[in-house]
């Protein structure tokens, strides 16, 4: 399956201050690798973490095979914009996999998930997203009908009673992170014609050549890059599909803000500014 010298599986694990969950997530890594048959590699990418999480790393390269470990700080790029997006940028741009997936750093979806998501390449699908909102695998669509009224009627279930009923968490966040998701989510089937469950998921993976396109047409430095690299794919017709994993929400380490909603939203209008002035064609 692998290339000569490139591997059969790219895992990039964006991070910044996620030394108190990194080490089990390294552990996973390594038992799975154990049992495996898959050449893979493992990428961590640092964002100017300041709590151990980088020595974490270097620490867990004693037990997890081929782990490369990237710092925005060594190749240049500003902490200003040295969000999730520029380091699953980073990572992806580095990887040599057939297979390329990113995970968050804290394995909010446990790493063997992995086995969920892997079958559905043989199928000929490009993209695989791991997602929270669905119990059965969803091909995507350019229908955008019941996208919507799936999206309205989840927004007014958090507002009712706190959580949708699609939510398949095993622990769930606060009623403001949970309107935040379902708002933007609603927002961005109505602003940019996704037809998603999910497109925060961090658990995500792609062919070789579908990574490629993706993310060097990517623009968007922090979380809004998940949507964006959706509106490029829909874009080069990437056949695409939404997998239910296991996901356990941490309340307590929920930090997410008004400001961050804030911010999502305008990096909809970003996206759709970005692909409407050409900057995800072919030539761009």
């Amino acid at each position: 399956m692998a290339d000569i010298g490139g591997f059969d599986l790219s895992v990039v694990i964006p991070c910044r201050n996620q030394a108190k969950m990194l080490r089990k997530t390294f552990q996973d890594i390594a038992t799975y690798q154990k049992r495996s048959d898959l050449n893979m590699e493992i990428i961590y990418v640092d964002s100017y973490s300041d709590d151990g999480s980088l020595d974490v790393a270097k620490e867990s390269g004693k037990e997890v095979k081929n782990l490369t470990i990237l710092q925005a700080s060594d190749i240049g790029v500003p902490k200003e914009i040295s969000g999730k997006g520029t380091a699953v940028q980073m990572g992806m741009k580095t990887a040599r996999g057939n297979i390329r997936i990113f995970m968050d750093a804290d394995s909010a979806t446990p790493f063997d998930e992995i086995d969920k998501l892997l079958p559905y390449f043989k199928k000929n699908y490009d993209v695989v997203m791991g997602s929270r909102y669905t119990d059965k695998p969803l091909p995507a669509t350019n229908s955008t009908a019941k996208a919507l009224l799936k999206a309205t009627k989840e927004v007014f279930e958090v507002i009712i009673y706190g959580s949708p009923k699609s939510n398949t968490t095993l622990k769930k966040q606060g009623r403001l992170r949970q309107f935040i998701s379902r708002g933007g989510n609603l927002a961005f089937v109505v602003l940019l014609g996704q037809s998603f469950a999910d497109t925060r998921c961090g658990f995500k993976a792609y062919t070789k050549d579908a990574a490629k396109v993706l993310f060097d047409k990517q623009r968007l430095p922090g979380f809004g890059f998940d949507t964006e690299i959706l509106v490029i794919a829909k874009k080069y017709n990437f056949k695409i599909i939404e997998v239910p994993v296991k996901w356990i929400d941490d309340a307590e380490e929920a930090n997410v803000t008004l400001g961050d909603g804030l911010k999502t939203f305008l990096e909809i209008f970003k996206i759709r500014w970005n692909s409407l002035s050409g900057k995800y064609s072919k030539a761009g």
